[in-house]
């Protein structure tokens, strides 16, 4: 467990890199990320390389143990590569071409960026592979699908389909392009989606398929890079850094061949305020490969570009960082170390402020960086592991983006709905591809399934059959792999397993109706109402206003060992609290809590021992009644069952409950509370 900052050493001047080393050192930072936009320094002309500076810091660093990760500069391609090919410019939807001036201004898939970037990548992997700094690899920062229609884009995208397709004959039957005269006769009519008469309406198909596309051209652009890595630094690792909830493209298939995911996290900014941090953003990261991440960019003060959002506390950052560690977070890396002078971002504050003077962020870092290291030694090695999962697939999110159909349908707003019902009773939750390992989940819930493929039905079919319960959301099984739609009724071919049909429904966008659960309780409902027919389901849950009034909305239906549960329509968060609470029950999940508004919780475990880590987001303190017992490793003693929290307080617990002593382990509490009192002088002496 250990911090670090990101370092941007060719953005000040080297008299200064003596005082932020030994800062750095002072504030427990053990590694830096550095390069990723500094292209121009290191090539400042075509195959001439001036690595000299670079070297420099990096000695400076590993002579007093920090260690570096290197990103490849590849999202910032210099002026002279722009003056020279032109058309690496990527171009809009109406074609025109994007100028110079800011970052990403490229089109992945023109040869000329592509050889370039190979030519600074090999030269960069090349000369750092034994440096003794270097530890690993960030390719590029930050990557999107690639968002271009320039004629490169088009012949690619065209010879793809062909690739895919074989036969146009096979795209105009896929397609269905009878519809407005729409059948192609040659390769070469085959549009992307741009701008036209009916603005961005294209066929869905189209639409879909030309994702898939931009997103795959993303990732063969990042394998050309993790190729010469792994050529010429085959021990180092590489990552790159996500963007959390980020759905321009798959990142299953952008992290598949890198070593971990890493990713940015910035709660607070100016374009969303979120109090409560970004507890579902980390396990979606943590999601992608199941596994332990870290994160590249931590927030650490006030963000902005030209509007500033506001100014986080210091509690509230030190809160949101370790929530990041309750989530899977073994590294946390804050951005940035000193706050730039000169361009776009120079109100994205920085641990150090304009003047580069120690101040209050400095010492926040400070303390947190205390913190990490006293509690390293019981945390390192512990994985976050969930009897709850929920299905993510990012194909599901184009084909909602392609078509919304009513206004809340998102997939992720859907997610949210489930995720933070489950997170109210302390759970871990996984974020997971279909292909993921379904049968070590309890609980597993699919979102609005919409592209369903024969595989994945067969797939959550016998994880039901053989004991699982499933949760499957209204607008499941409606289109196939080309986002045709499916002629069979729905939920198409999950409906024998659901033990239900839809009969009829209703896009209530910003209407609303309500239901009634079999406890008499009601509850209001908007978005979607699916009138459903049982075919062996049981209603749950009846719509009593709307043009459903009376008719079943959310059922259930015992399938082989398993249950499966269809919830025809999207609910106030209570409607999730009592049937999720159900579903838990009848599950046999938990231990489960009863969390405060604005209190986060999260297990991570090892060899048998379990670590409970509670991060309270609200500005006053929270009680929290906490399972079995608990040694504080960070924070107040538990008290008759509870833990009190300050205003952002943090608490880090070791379980020596009920199922701690069936294991057979759990430290004697002398050994905890020598433990505690370590971290308090540490973290009093960093405060001060």
């Amino acid at each position: 467990m250990r911090i670090g900052v990101d370092y941007y050493p060719e953005q000040c001047d080297e008299s200064c890199w003596a005082e932020d080393i030994a800062l750095m050192r002072a504030a427990e930072i053990s590694v830096v990320r550095m390069a990723e936009f500094a292209w121009s320094r290191l090539e400042p002309a075509e195959g001439s390389y001036e690595f000299s500076w670079l070297d420099r810091i990096l000695d400076k660093l590993h002579a007093v143990g920090i260690q570096a990760v290197l990103g490849t500069p590849t999202a910032t391609p210099p002026a002279w590569l722009h003056a020279r090919f032109p058309e690496i410019f990527p171009a809009d939807k109406r074609q025109y071409r994007l100028g110079f001036g800011t970052r990403e201004q490229r089109c992945l898939n023109n040869p000329d960026m592509r050889a370039h970037g190979r030519r600074i990548v090999e030269a960069l992997a090349r000369h750092y592979a034994k440096h003794p700094a270097v530890i690993g690899w960030q390719t590029d920062n930050e990557l999107a699908a690639n968002l271009c229609y320039c004629p490169i884009c088009a012949d690619k995208f065209r010879t793809w389909l062909k690739d895919k397709y074989g036969f146009l004959e096979a795209v105009n039957a896929a397609w269905g392009t009878a519809f407005w005269s729409q059948e192609y006769s040659d390769w070469s009519h085959i549009p992307l989606p741009w701008e036209a008469k009916c603005g961005d309406h294209h066929n869905p198909s189209l639409q879909l398929e030309f994702r898939r596309f931009q997103s795959q051209s993303t990732v063969e652009f990042q394998q050309e890079q993790i190729d010469i890595i792994r050529k010429h630094a085959p021990n180092h690792f590489i990552t790159h850094n996500l963007m959390g909830t980020h759905s321009s493209m798959d990142y299953y298939e952008l992290a598949r061949n890198l070593d971990f995911v890493s990713w940015d996290n910035y709660p607070i900014n100016p374009w969303s305020e979120d109090p409560f941090g970004s507890p579902l953003a980390a396990d979606v990261m943590r999601g992608i490969k199941q596994r332990n991440v870290w994160v590249m960019e931590q927030q650490n003060g006030i963000t902005g570009w030209n509007t500033l959002g506001r100014r986080p506390t210091g509690e509230w950052l030190r809160c949101a960082a370790w929530q990041t560690v309750a989530h899977g977070a073994d590294t946390v890396v804050f951005f940035r170390w000193r706050t730039a002078a000169h361009g776009t971002e120079q109100y994205w504050h920085g641990v150090l402020n304009h003047d580069g003077k120690p101040r209050r962020r400095f010492r926040e870092v400070a303390a947190f960086g205390w913190e990490m290291r006293v509690l390293s030694d019981p945390l390192d090695g512990t994985e976050v592991r969930s009897d709850v999962a929920i299905l993510n697939a990012y194909d599901q999110h184009y084909a909602f983006e392609i078509q919304p159909q009513a206004e809340g349908l998102s997939v992720w707003r859907q997610v949210g709905l489930h995720y933070t019902a489950l997170k109210k009773c302390g759970l871990n939750v996984d974020v997971i591809p279909p292909n993921a390992e379904l049968g070590r989940y309890r609980l597993l819930i699919a979102p609005s399934w919409y592209i369903l493929s024969e595989g994945d039905a067969a797939r959550l079919t016998e994880y039901v059959r053989q004991g699982g319960t499933l949760i499957l959301n209204a607008r499941t099984g409606v289109k196939d792999c080309v986002n045709a739609c499916r002629t069979q009724p729905l939920p198409t071919l999950l409906g024998e397993m659901a033990g239900i049909e839809v009969d009829d429904y209703d896009p209530l966008g910003k209407a609303e109706c309500t239901v009634r659960i079999s406890d008499g309780r009601e509850y209001t409902v908007a978005a979607w109402a699916d009138a459903l027919t049982l075919n062996g389901a049981s209603a749950i849950a009846h719509y009593t206003r709307g043009v459903f009034a009376g008719e079943p909305a959310i059922t259930c239906h015992e399938f082989g060992l398993g249950c499966v549960y269809y919830f025809g329509t999207f609910g106030e968060a209570g409607l999730y609290d009592a049937l999720l609470g159900r579903i838990l029950d009848e599950a046999s999940i938990g231990p489960r809590m009863n969390l405060p508004e604005g209190v986060d919780a999260n297990w991570r475990e090892k060899d048998g021992a379990r670590f409970l880590i509670l991060c309270n987001f609200n500005p006053e303190e929270r009680t929290v009644a906490v399972p079995g017992a608990l040694l504080p490793l960070l924070g107040e003693a538990p008290h008759e069952g509870s833990v009190v929290l300050p205003a952002y307080g943090v608490g880090v617990y070791e379980a020596v409950g009920v199922e701690e002593v069936r294991k057979g382990t759990g430290p004697g509490a002398s050994d905890s509370d020598a433990h505690a009192e370590g971290l308090t002088a540490a973290s009093a002496r960093a405060h001060s």
